[in-house]
């Protein structure tokens, strides 16, 4: 048995095309909808208003019934696509925020591991991608204290030797 076309076109939307050209058949299919079932009311209305062409009028008014059948079809075809739900993308901001914070968090972790090498390799990263992540990078003070300038260790004294008395 052969399939009707209008059953492979809705199935072909379905299969085979972008979100936003779902969202085009999706409208395309309310509005198809609506056109055909207020066709068909308006049809019936008219019907009743002139009863001497009754039923010519209503067997004109037929017409709209597989217009509302196809408009159904498509909303039905790519209403799954439509709905489902999407992640919207992020700004370059947000990438940049979400991108710094996940290298401060690891620096935060060596730090408490003790491994300020890898808390100051990152520090420059984190400075580049993100201020506001950098402002909250340095209030951490397990991140200060490895980003902190090692004191050189003082010298020890020389001692001095003992003076022989004057004569």
């Amino acid at each position: 048995m052969r399939a009707p076309a209008p059953l492979l076109i809705a199935w072909l939307g379905a299969t085979s095309c972008t979100h936003a050209q779902a969202s085009q058949i999706h409208r395309a299919g309310e509005v198809t909808l609506a056109a055909g079932l207020i066709g068909m009311l308006g049809a019936v209305a008219l019907a009743e208003a002139v009863p001497s062409e009754h039923s010519t009028i209503l067997r004109g008014g037929a017409v709209f019934v597989p217009i509302s059948l196809l408009g159904a079809l498509a909303y039905m075809a790519v209403d799954a696509e439509v709905n489902e739900p999407r992640e919207r993308a992020l700004t370059p901001e947000e990438r940049s925020y979400k991108a710094a914070y996940a290298i401060a968090r690891e620096a935060k972790h060596a730090a408490r591991r003790g491994d300020c090498a890898e808390v100051q390799a990152a520090e420059p990263r984190v400075r580049e991608m993100n201020e506001r992540v950098y402002r909250k990078f340095l209030h951490e003070k397990i991140i200060r204290d490895c980003l902190a300038p090692v004191p050189a260790p003082e010298p020890e004294p020389v001692p001095t030797l003992p003076s022989s008395p004057p004569p």
